[in-house]
């Protein structure tokens, strides 16, 4: 009987060694909301939340809150979170701020940005913060941020929907088809027609195309984070926190 005791005891002790350490190594799932770079052209790199070094980012890599992200000179990258599609174009650096249910905001610190956001549903709100103001969109649409190098101009393009840009002063409502120039954090502001789409809104347009036709449209929803990329077999998994292993493709 002693010896019957003294074997259950140690099997207990190992049952728990071993559920203290999957509880350490793996925690409840899930840990919180996941983005996705989707895209990558030229030299992009990733700083994760509480790491100091800068990684180079690769296509599929998750993204949590407070993960800075930078496009080199000549680079672009895509970024997908909910119904929403965030791009930028060179040497622009962008901060997830916060995203979770019913909430996406970014921190655009310089450069430009395109934001498309496919389907607006209610009480869920869409905001691209800048060294000047914040912008929160009112309705699904194509929306394009510059910040020059200097972060005291902050220039808004709203090709389809509508948005409120808010800061030290009355907020001011932009339009399809206008764009916005603000300077200051009080909002100054000038309003004239949006130009002509340059190269960097081609490439989005292109890459809006091609969401008329995804792979797995008529299966999965085009909230699953993934959903447009396949997933071949030789490519490898990768740790990264706090989600566990990740199939990077």
């Amino acid at each position: 009987m002693k010896a019957v005791g003294y074997i259950t005891f140690g099997a207990f002790l190992l049952f728990l060694s071993a559920t203290m350490t999957t509880a350490t190594e793996y925690p409840p799932y899930p840990p919180g909301p996941v983005a996705r770079l989707s895209y990558v052209s030229g030299s992009v790199s990733i700083q994760p939340r509480g790491v100091g070094n800068w990684v180079i980012g690769n296509v599929d890599h998750p993204l949590a809150v407070a993960d800075n992200v930078w496009t080199d000179k000549n680079s672009r990258a895509e970024l997908r979170v909910g119904t929403g599609v965030l791009r930028m174009n060179g040497e622009t650096s962008l901060t997830l701020s916060n995203f979770g249910r019913g909430t996406v905001q970014v921190m655009l610190h310089q450069g430009t940005l395109n934001l498309r956001v496919f389907h607006l549903f209610e009480g869920e709100i869409y905001e691209v913060d800048t060294p000047t103001l914040a912008f929160t969109l009112q309705k699904s649409g194509d929306y394009r941020f510059d910040v020059p190098s200097g972060g005291d101009t902050t220039l808004v393009t709203v090709w389809k929907g509508e948005g409120t840009a808010t800061g030290d002063a009355p907020a001011v409502r932009v339009r399809a088809h206008e764009r916005a120039r603000f300077t200051g954090t009080a909002l100054a502001h000038e309003i004239h027609p949006a130009p002509a789409p340059d190269g960097f809104d081609g490439w989005c347009n292109v890459r809006d195309a091609r969401e008329s036709h995804p792979p797995f449209g008529p299966y999965v929803a085009p909230g699953v984070i993934g959903y447009p990329a396949p997933y071949p077999p030789y490519r490898p998994w990768v740790w990264v926190g706090p989600w566990g292993w990740t199939w990077i493709r």
